[in-house]
């Protein structure tokens, strides 16, 4: 142990830090490597440990003080080491997965590893990250630390206290740490602890010093550091870019060792699969601060295995669906057009029999069998995430959407970022399980018995012209039904109603194409976005309009209520898919239930005691609870 501490010779080498669990190893359980800081020790988030080993088999990496390789040499020890390990995991029938838990020079040397070999790694946790490196002071102070004299470099450390920890932050958890363990009733006695316990942090602070020599500290921001940040931001960041394993990017708010906070919303822009949590009043040493639990995070933004006893979000093992953490973001992002909206659902039994809530949906009575939502778009589509998120409160269940490729962020070029968040969520929908819009992708969730919801009508249903209410926009070729009757699914037809009534259309597609002065430019956008649909039967069959991403300019009125009915479960067990009469009536009964749904919300909502804006604002303001509706 002296010998990892004090910083021997030798090259980098993996061991096991947890010496009390016997370096015991469970074949069910995934590997985590932690990689240090500019220590090097692998001991600098020790407290962390424990929680860290309660979920993997835990290795750390160590780079002895003597070590001059450079960031590829790191690369190659790491690499090196996992595969080693995956084919040994592989051949005895044992958990194959590594997540790369990557501390501020660690978190930097986990974006290369998996840049390189991205096969080997299943999620990286990246704790300030150092990658940000080349954006702070030290490539310029860097140079100047060998010329410290050696009588003061002893001193560096605590120096550098401020800059590396909140020593205010630390002690005030310290305390709080003593006192809630305390075990006399003498406040001096417990107060004479917390002292105690602060200043133990001193010698490990001093010992800084002896753990990265002067030398050894010049030669990691240049050799590993430097180098790191150029390969990681060559070529116009396509290294980033290319990374496309799921990471966690962990932030503390007041890093005053290198820019975190901005280098978070850096990564969660250029790596495809990123999530960032912003630690508030951490500082760089954040895995070192009481309170902090690097799985707790983890677990929050689903970076842990799942346990035997989380619920079954989805059938689908490609997916990932959102963490707790993801949910209650979104939640967040909702809460407001919720207290205006107060929305309310229906289903409807078998039997015709209409309750409240989502209860007569079949999602756990189905079975193995797959179940195809299929609804009207209100224009913008401000209630698709009220609709996705009354399926995770009610049955822990992920809804996969078929979304514009827009949407779903698929093909170039892009539109504005306003028009991705109207129509679906954008990001957001994705990350919730939405996939473009296919024959082919249809067709795959179903066969993974997934929960689907497609909207026939697509981008013409929810980019409405003048005087379209609630009006459906469908193909008449029946194909989701074909495709359903395939996969054995159970359709329930849907129906929404309340946005519609909360906008005029001041300016459609139409309106703007003949635009004298922004004309040209809409339809040249709208011609540059890809189609949903290679062929538009809706054009080349039915003789209607063409889909046009064209968001219409629309100016909002006081919110009327948002309602929901879902009807009663069409079972297509039997049918023939050949059967053209057949696939026909199923078609024109999902149709009519739809459309059928619609009239029933809009007429029965007359009689909602609480359908106008501000009694019901002031009943849920006065009771904390939801208003009552029409049933």
């Amino acid at each position: 142990m002296r010998e990892i501490l004090r910083g021997a010779d030798g090259p980098p080498r993996m061991f096991s830090p947890l010496v009390t669990r016997g370096g015991a190893r469970r074949g069910d359980a995934p590997l985590a490597v932690y990689l240090p800081g500019l220590d090097g020790t692998g001991f600098s988030a020790a407290s962390q440990f424990e929680y860290i080993a309660d979920e993997f088999n835990l290795i750390a990496l160590n780079v002895p003080a003597g070590d001059r390789g450079d960031v590829f040499d790191l690369v190659k020890a790491t690499t090196a080491y996992l595969d080693t390990h995956v084919a040994a995991a592989r051949a005895n029938g044992e958990n194959e997965d590594v997540y790369l838990i990557g501390e501020s020079m660690g978190g930097m040397l986990s974006l290369c590893v998996a840049s390189e070999r991205p096969d080997l790694i299943t999620r990286l946790i990246l704790v300030n990250p150092a990658s940000s490196f080349d954006r702070s002071a030290w490539p310029a102070l860097g140079p100047l630390l060998p010329n410290v004299p050696s009588e003061l470099w002893g001193a560096v450390p605590y120096a550098l206290t401020p800059v590396l920890i909140d020593p205010v932050r630390m002690a005030r958890g310290m305390m709080d740490k003593v006192m809630s363990s305390a075990v006399s009733d003498d406040p001096l006695t417990t107060i004479a602890a917390g002292v105690e316990e602060l200043a133990g942090l001193l010698p490990a602070l001093g010992a800084l010093a002896e753990i990265i020599p002067r030398e050894t500290l010049a030669h990691r921001l240049d050799k590993v550091l430097r180098m790191g940040c150029e390969y990681l931001n060559s070529d116009d960041y396509a290294k980033l870019t290319a990374i496309d394993v799921p990471t966690l990017v962990i932030a503390s708010e007041n890093d005053n060792l290198i820019p975190s906070l901005a280098e978070s919303e850096r990564l969660r822009k250029f790596l495809p699969r990123a999530k960032v949590e912003v630690l508030k009043g951490a500082s760089h040493a954040a895995l070192q601060e009481p309170g902090v639990n690097v799985m707790t995070i983890a677990r929050r933004n689903g970076f842990v295995p799942k346990r035997a006893d989380a619920p079954v979000m989805t059938r689908d093992a490609k997916f990932d669906p959102p963490s707790p953490a993801d949910i209650e973001r979104a939640r967040e992002s909702l809460a407001g057009l919720r207290a205006l909206t107060s929305p309310v659902f229906f289903s409807t039994r078998p039997d015709g029999k209409i309750v409240r809530g989502l209860s007569a949906v079949p999602i756990r009575q189905r079975g193995s069998r797959p179940i195809l939502l299929v609804g009207n778009h209100q224009t913008m589509a401000p209630d698709l995430g009220f609709l996705v998120d009354e399926f995770l409160r009610e049955y822990d269940v992920c809804l996969r959407g078929l979304a514009h490729p827009v949407v779903s962020r698929e093909g170039e070029p892009k539109p504005p970022r306003r028009a991705m968040n109207i129509v679906g969520g954008g990001s957001s929908f994705t990350s919730f399980g939405a996939v473009p819009v296919s024959g082919f992708a249809l067709f795959r969730l179903l066969k993974q018995g997934e929960a689907v919801l497609l909207f026939p009508g697509g981008v013409r249903e929810a980019f409405k012209r003048k005087n379209e209410k609630y009006k459906l926009f469908w193909p008449s070729k029946p194909e989701f039904i074909r495709m359903a009757i395939k996969h054995d699914a159970i359709i329930v037809p849907f129906a929404a109603i309340g946005a519609e009534d909360s906008i005029d259309i001041v300016a459609d597609a139409n309106d703007l194409m003949n635009n004298p002065i922004v004309g040209d430019s809409v339809r040249k956008r709208s011609q540059s976005v890809p189609k949903a649909r290679a062929v538009d039967t809706r054009v080349t069959a039915d003789a209607g309009e063409e889909e046009l991403f064209i968001q219409p300019v629309v100016v909002p009125k006081a919110p009327e209520r948002f309602y929901f009915r879902f009807m009663a479960p069409i079972d297509v067990s039997g049918a023939d898919l050949d059967d053209e009469e057949r696939v026909k009536a199923i078609y024109e009964r999902v149709y009519g239930e739809v459309e059928g749904g619609i009239q029933y919300l809009l007429r029965e909502r007359e009689s909602d005691p609480f359908k106008e804006l501000a009694p019901r604002i002031v009943f849920e303001a006065a009771t904390s609870t939801q208003a009552p509706t029409f049933r």
